[in-house]
């Protein structure tokens, strides 16, 4: 049995979530705060809590305003008009819940869970689903179920009659207060006025929701044409679900007494056949040596001894008929095991040294303790049943390497065995299991959140019969891997060519001007001019807020601003991008330069284009616009080899003065152009860009275009 899908509707900062689950295991990812807790938290109520602890607080806030918007005046109404309690039920009740079943309800949207079940019908042995079958074509295998979270009127009309007192004691005072109010400007009442109606509305929500109660039902695939099950218990026992949560009892202070890898252990070796036979046992083993050196009397002699005067002193006041007050021994099954539990503890065997279990620290112990739980559980799996586990942030106390090594271990050994759902916020697991297992969930806005399945990309990608999809599938799979991977956490990312790039837009970001951006989580991403085009599915499937820094690369001999305007480029991202806007144009520079100026470089305020224009002094490269900004000056403008020597040895910057070109010496008074200059320092673009930030330029020498870039970025 494989559990396919589960798809959540209305459930905290979600409105929709489908959360679709690979053969073995699934990667769900997310920033601290996102909702991946929240989601397996309603995943376990639903599966396996007996308790419905639904809240005020699981229904999005949005679907709460919309129905308490609707309902603050019915309920205002009905207690203004000083209807008894006797009426609640004709003339308040009846307008939200009818019993009339033709008649509308007006219910909050509440949350809902959805569920697909499929079967392989050479494998599995369906007797435990075979009375939910809805659908009677024999190449269909699969179960449909709904988990509702339903207001009933029984329990809503209770519960209104209940607060009845407090509704109307409420209500009467807001009203005593808005008369007071018309003969009154006094801001303070009115305010008061505002606070009591919301906690009063808070308190109708809540009356609400203490309604509702759960119910189960086998549907089509649609979800419809619902059948309610007896008894929520029947729905769940078709499912074995193990939750192993992100916080475990573990310490690696040696003080600790806890042993909880000793116990947990003890809990493994329970479930072997054997140990419980020895364990049976063990009560008569060890009373036999008891018995034999007479311990056993010896103990009662003493203690009768010792306490004899105390009893006789006793029987006294009861007619001396308090019996023989002695100590036995009771040896049973149970007190075997608790007595195990105390004296085990786990230890390492380290060149026949034993050390004790807190020896290798919280990250090796969590580990190991991890994988006792899950053989625990995988020992329990009910092939009847639907059986999945779900692990919470396993990279807890764990290095990096550690995690890398632990998730390849998980993915590749319960790539058959069993289903599971590892939540994690880790870059190395993200990074380690790829797109094709992963699902993200990100922020969407203020209390939303989305959640993203990556492996339909890549899928989409691996089946379509273009051969630049394809390659993109490649890219991905291996661009990922070697670490692109933090782009699922990020807030907003920053695709930029090379090192020196890197260096001077790090530095660049300490800068109090873009302190609001180095505040957010931005993922900061190495391409190519070549390759940054390749991000941009992800980019949109994920709706990050991208920033794409690359140099305008027009043909190198151009120096003059007419020939400039009228060269070709090189640069495939810009070529890419430009075209989806001017699909027939040529991207020449002069073309490029007015679609900045349109602003068409910013794709759906959500991919901006950045590159070298006119105001960056005509330049072509990183290089050529922080010098053209710093020195005041174009491409297009020559120097004396003398005037650079001053510009360098005045600036401190380090570049290089070239002393021939085209196999000719170059004097002190021939004129050199900017592209001289770079071409001679082509080989040492880290040390000139070191000068930059070391001399502290980074502000005075901020190209143009990349300003502009971070500014929008930072919005």
């Amino acid at each position: 049995m494989k559990l396919e899908n589960i798809i959540i509707e209305n459930y905290r900062q979600f409105d929709t979530a489908e959360l679709a689950f690979d053969q073995g295991i699934t990667i769900l990812a997310g920033a601290n705060n996102s909702g991946k807790t929240s989601l397996i938290n309603l995943i376990r109520s639903v599966f396996v809590d007996e308790k419905n602890d639904y809240s005020v607080s699981d229904i999005p806030a949005k679907n709460m305003q919309e129905w308490i918007d609707w309902g603050y005046p019915v309920f205002a109404d009905f207690f203004k008009s000083g209807k008894s309690v006797d009426t609640i039920d004709a003339e308040l009740v009846n307008l939200i819940i009818p019993e009339d079943d033709t008649v509308p309800s007006h219910l909050m949207n509440t949350t809902c869970v959805k569920i697909h079940v499929s079967y392989d019908p050479d494998i599995d042995d369906i007797k435990m689903f075979a009375d939910y079958i809805m659908d009677l074509d024999e190449e269909v295998h699969d179960f449909y179920f709904l988990f509702d979270y339903e207001v009933t009127r029984s329990k809503f009309l209770r519960a209104i009659t209940d607060n009845y007192d407090k509704l109307k004691r409420r209500f009467d005072e807001i009203e005593e207060d808005k008369i007071k109010l018309l003969s009154s400007s006094d801001k303070n009442l009115e305010n008061n006025i505002e606070v009591k109606e919301r906690y009063l509305k808070q308190l109708i929500v809540s009356i609400y929701v203490k309604s509702m109660v759960t119910f189960g039902y086998f549907c089509d695939k649609e979800f419809k044409n619902k059948c309610r099950f007896d008894d929520i218990k029947e729905f769940r026992k078709l499912f074995h679900f193990c939750f192993i949560k992100a916080s475990r009892p573990l310490d690696d202070d040696e003080l600790d007494h806890s042993h909880m890898l000793s116990k947990q252990m003890i809990r493994m070796v329970k479930l072997d056949d054997g140990w419980n036979e020895l364990v049976e046992r063990l009560p008569d083993e060890l009373l036999k040596p008891i018995q034999e050196k007479k311990i056993d009397k010896t103990v009662r002699d003493t203690s009768l001894k010792s306490l004899k005067d105390t009893i006789n002193a006793l029987e006294q006041t009861n007619g001396g008929k308090s019996g023989e007050l002695m100590l036995d021994m009771q040896v049973t099954e149970d007190d075997i095991s608790e007595l195990l539990q105390r004296i085990t503890t786990a230890t390492y065997n380290v060149d026949g040294y034993y050390l004790g279990e807190s020896s290798q620290g919280l990250g090796y112990s969590n580990m190991i303790y991890i994988h006792l739980q899950l053989k625990e559980y995988e020992k329990g799996v009910d092939p009847l049943k639907v059986n999945m586990f779900f692990l919470e942030e396993p990279e807890s106390h764990m290095h990096p390497q550690m995690q890398q090594v632990f998730i390849k271990y998980l993915m590749d050994y319960y790539h058959t065995k069993l289903q599971g759902l590892i939540t994690t916020h880790s870059n190395e697991m993200v990074r380690t299991v790829g797109l094709s297992h992963l699902r993200v969930i990100r922020h969407a806005g203020n209390f939303k959140s989305k959640l993203y399945d990556l492996s339909t990309l890549l899928k989409d990608l691996k089946k379509s019969e273009n051969l630049s999809d394809k390659e993109l599938a490649n890219f991905f799979d291996w661009f990922f891997e070697i670490g692109y991977s933090e782009i699922v956490f990020a807030d907003k990312a920053i695709f930029y060519e090379g090192d020196t790039e890197r260096l001077f837009i790090r530095k660049a970001m300490t800068l109090e001007k873009y302190k609001k951006l180095s505040q957010q989580y931005v993922a900061f991403i190495q391409v190519g001019g070549a390759y940054a085009k390749n991000y941009e599915k992800l980019i949109r499937l994920l709706g990050i807020k991208s920033l794409i820094i690359t140099d305008i690369d027009y043909e190198k001999e151009k120096l003059t601003v007419a020939d400039i305007e009228d060269s070709t480029i090189t640069n495939a991202t810009i070529k890419h991008f430009y075209s989806l806007n001017h699909p027939t144009d040529n991207a020449l520079v002069k073309n490029l330069y007015a679609w900045k100026n349109t602003k068409e470089n910013i794709m759906d305020n959500l991919i901006y284009i950045c590159f070298q224009t006119d105001h960056d002094g005509y330049a072509r490269t990183l290089e050529e616009a922080m010098l053209n900004k710093y020195f005041s000056m174009s491409v297009t403008d020559l120097y004396k080899k003398s005037e650079w020597v001053q510009k360098r040895n005045d600036s401190k910057l380090d570049f290089s003065i070239p002393n021939k070109k085209n196999d000719k010496k170059i004097s002190d008074e021939d004129m050199v152009s900017i592209r001289d200059i770079l071409a001679s320092t082509s080989g040492n673009k880290t040390d000139f860009m070191y000068s930059v930030i070391m001399n502290g330029y980074v502000e005075n020498i901020m190209p143009e275009y990349i300003d502009g870039g971070l500014l929008w970025l930072m919005q």
